[in-house]
């Protein structure tokens, strides 16, 4: 079909009525389209073709932002002391303390004056070496001695007094500073305390003790008691006895505080007006020398007492004591095993 659309109305047959020809221009172009579209369908079709619909949009999932929780820090670590500390005891005897009194007690009362190395061989009898005097100390100890002062001795003698089993006075005469040092750190460490006999005009001399080293052993339980003025041979000093045994002692009861109750005779020399004296002047007992262990009311104002200065072994050192301790000191051969 040939349509001719005449644009121009000069040719036109329908120049005549201008609304019309516009009608028909409109026709005309509606017709193209629906052929058109038609045409396209049959194609379509005739392919076996469905034109999908286009997909509806879909919403994509929100993201959601989790939070992974932070593992919890939970404390197993525990700390617990597993170690412990156990203390061997050493095994020392326990002594037996029972009343012992009044009258005769046996008590071995020893004496010493210097706790070092002697000067001089005409001196050595005085001097007992610290090793020799901790190893008597110590036998003291393992032997089952325990050591009392001379005032528990006199009570136990007047009036009777709790002593242990195996009772021993350790005194000291002069006062040397070596005792101090020496021997007082010895029987401390053996639980030892001892009896001081101090020469009262030396209280401040070279190689004496002082005033301050006497009250601290005082106060660790040491006894003092004098021993003179001057260490003079009071036989031949009768003149000055009140100076000698009663102003000693009115002197270091001053300068130390504490009480002077017995006297130690120098060298171990007294006569019958001496001892009196040392009596009347207010002492309770006075210690002299001697081998004897048994004291009593009748040797009060001279107890006896056993030199233990010199290099002895610890045989010897076992005679000067009333019980025995002392079997198994003898060395084993040379070739035998030692256990």
């Amino acid at each position: 079909m040939k349509v001719e659309v005449a644009v121009d109305g000069k040719n036109s047959k329908a120049t005549r009525n201008p609304t019309m020809s516009h009608y028909r221009f409109a026709l005309t172009i509606l017709l193209l389209v629906s052929v058109s579209l038609v045409g396209c369908n049959r194609v379509s079709a005739a392919h076996g073709e469905t034109i999908p619909d286009l997909p509806s949009a879909t919403a994509l999932p929100t993201e959601t932002e989790t939070q992974t929780p932070l593992p919890t820090l939970t404390s197993t670590a525990t700390l617990t002391s597993t170690v412990t500390l156990t203390l061997t005891p050493t095994l020392t005897p326990t002594p037996t303390w029972a009343v012992q009194g009044p009258g005769k007690v046996v008590c071995p009362i020893l004496l010493y004056h210097h706790i070092g190395t002697a000067s001089s061989p005409a001196a050595s009898s005085y001097y007992t070496s610290p090793e020799d005097f901790e190893a008597q100390m110590k036998a003291l100890r393992d032997w089952g001695y325990t050591s009392i002062t001379i005032s528990q001795l006199v009570e136990a003698i007047m009036s009777s007094a709790l002593l242990p089993d195996r009772p021993v006075v350790i005194t000291f005469d002069d006062g040397n500073l070596n005792v101090y040092t020496n021997a007082f750190p010895i029987m401390q460490k053996y639980g030892f305390t001892g009896v001081m006999y101090i020469i009262a005009n030396r209280l401040h001399a070279d190689g004496y003790m002082g005033i301050d080293q006497i009250k601290e052993m005082a106060a660790a339980g040491w006894e003092v008691g004098s021993h003179s003025m001057t260490h003079a041979d009071l036989r031949e000093a009768h003149d000055r006895l009140n100076f000698e045994i009663a102003q000693s002692r009115i002197n270091l009861q001053e300068a130390l505080g504490v009480p002077v109750r017995s006297f130690a005779y120098p060298y171990g020399a007294m006569d019958e007006v001496v001892g009196k004296q040392v009596q009347s002047y207010g002492y309770t007992s006075a210690v002299g020398l001697g081998t004897l262990w048994n004291q009593s009311l009748y040797n009060l104002y001279y107890l006896s007492r056993r030199p233990a200065d010199g290099g002895v072994d610890l045989q010897v050192f076992a005679s000067y004591l009333p019980w025995p301790g002392a079997e198994n000191l003898t060395p084993p051969p040379a070739d035998a095993p030692t256990p």
